[in-house]
């Protein structure tokens, strides 16, 4: 009896040896897991918050100046891509982790009809020597209610982002970044500015639709 006794316990010393060992692999992968995101997030929303700003500044430019320049629609753009990426990125990321699925109007329906609007625009231009359009209060109109949209969605950014302070021309890190720089991915504010982006699209939706009617 000694030896069958003796086998039974040096096999359940192996097997909890290798059950620990695979919990301790799965522990350091989903670690891993979660502070590489955790990092690629907080960069993408300090970038994202930039594009709001720059956005802002160019359409305030707009507007006070009355006139649009190639240059500033190419900035426009390379905003509304940073939105879209990181929008696709993390709606994505938390519709596998079943946190968010978005089915009607988003903030990405409402990035290309700005694109669309001032593609439109300086599409007037195209193909001659003039370097900026002279814009009518009609056209006036449409960047103003873009800029309203705009600080519109940079105060929801504001309420909802962590590890961040938005200033007027800047992102100021807190305290807080270095640690949501590691598991800032399982707590719900990327969620939530996902979700708060969609809804100001969705209750202005008819407004935009109309911009390039």
């Amino acid at each position: 009896m000694a030896k069958p006794i003796k086998w039974l316990i040096v096999t359940s010393i192996a097997i909890v040896l290798v059950f620990s060992l695979f919990t301790f692999t799965l522990f350091k992968e989903s670690r891993g897991y979660t502070q590489y995101h955790s990092e690629s997030l907080m960069n993408d929303t300090s970038r994202l918050i930039g594009s709001f700003q720059r956005k802002q500044e160019v359409l305030q430019q707009i507007i006070q100046t009355r006139t649009l320049t190639q240059t500033q629609v190419e900035l426009i753009s390379e905003d509304n891509y940073t939105l879209i990426n990181y929008y696709e990125d993390y709606n994505r990321l938390a519709m596998n982790l079943d946190r968010y699925e978005n089915k009607g109007y988003s903030i990405v329906d409402a990035a290309f009809v700005t694109e669309a609007v001032f593609n439109r625009k300086i599409a007037e231009i195209q193909g001659t020597d003039q370097v900026k359009v002279k814009l009518d209060n009609e056209f006036l109109e449409k960047v103003e209610f873009l800029e309203a949209f705009n600080e519109r969605c940079l105060n929801t950014l504001g309420k909802h982002v962590r590890g961040f302070v938005i200033t007027d021309t800047s992102v100021e890190p807190t305290e807080e970044r270095e640690e949501l720089s590691e598991k800032g991915i399982n707590e719900d504010f990327w969620v939530e500015i996902l979700k708060r982006l969609d809804r100001e699209a969705f209750e202005k939706q008819r407004d935009l639709e109309m911009l390039v009617d």
